[in-house]
């Protein structure tokens, strides 16, 4: 089976994920609505106590001298910092919980579908938990390295353009460090599904791996374009025809998600 027929096939194996692509595109809408609220009751506030334009700019420096001493000098800050922890410790529990749902769906598309993905997320949850605590470990790993040497670069250039030049070389390394990353943790999470050994699992993924990141790539590709037509198209309509655009783009990206994965277990169960 060659690399197009194996994204076809990842299309057809996404196109019968109808309750996880839903579950993906809700969990993305209401964590998107949680977190509008969340900057709006922060943001908003602010804005009303802004010194407006017809005041003298000694009301705008007061302002933020106000602003730094009640962050620096108070707990201001301290139930927003907590509420932002929560949510970030949230939001590592609901991903792979939501990606065991997805996985374990793909592996036993003869059940129904709402099951296979609630029975998904009780027998798979705490093993990528830990797939997922790890994976994070190692992608913000490397920041060890990298944020000093972009303090020090940023101290010896003089314009943007020569400091973008001079990091583009790690950043490009670190970028594909992270997708290759993603791909070996994406079959680790089909190995756990398919209950192989992750030494199995692993070996199998760099065996295949220049054909693994092409399917990556490819499939990455068409969103990309699609991404790009949604984006041209935003500009031409606007309103609520807009809107509603960028709402069924959500839809189409959680799709593109499964795909992604689905593509990759198409070329797992061919060779495995």
């Amino acid at each position: 089976m060659n690399m197009w027929n194996r994204i076809k096939k990842g299309w057809v194996i996404a196109w019968h994920q109808p309750f996880a692509v839903f579950a993906l595109f809700f969990y993305n809408l209401l964590w998107g609505v949680v977190l509008y609220k969340l900057i709006q009751s922060v943001v908003l506030p602010l804005l009303h106590r802004y010194p407006g334009g017809a005041l003298p700019g000694e009301s705008v420096r007061l302002f933020w001298v106000e602003g730094q001493f009640q962050l620096m000098k108070t707990d201001l800050i301290v139930p927003y910092l907590w509420t932002g922890l929560g949510l970030i410790g949230l939001r590592m529990l609901l991903h792979p919980a939501l990606n065991a749902g997805v996985f374990y769906s793909l592996r036993h598309g003869e059940l129904n579908a709402g099951y296979r993905f609630v029975a998904g997320i009780r027998k798979l949850f705490f093993p990528f938990l830990g797939l997922y605590a790890l994976q994070l470990v190692l992608s913000i790993g490397p920041l060890y390295w990298l944020v000093p040497y972009a303090a020090k670069q940023f101290a010896i250039h003089a314009s943007y353009i020569s400091l973008g030049q001079a990091l583009l070389p790690a950043l490009a390394l670190y970028a594909a460090y992270l997708f290759l990353l993603q791909l070996l943790f994406l079959f680790l999470q089909i190995g756990k599904t398919d209950g192989r050994s992750s030494l199995y699992t692993l070996l199998f993924a760099f065996r295949h791996l220049p054909v693994i990141a092409l399917a990556a790539l490819a499939v990455a590709a068409l969103s990309l374009v699609l991404s790009a037509a949604v984006m041209v198209s935003s500009f031409w309509w606007a309103g609520f025809a807009a809107l509603v655009l960028m709402q069924a783009y959500r839809l189409v990206q959680m799709f593109f998600k499964v795909w992604e994965i689905g593509t990759q277990y198409a070329l797992w169960a061919e060779k495995a």
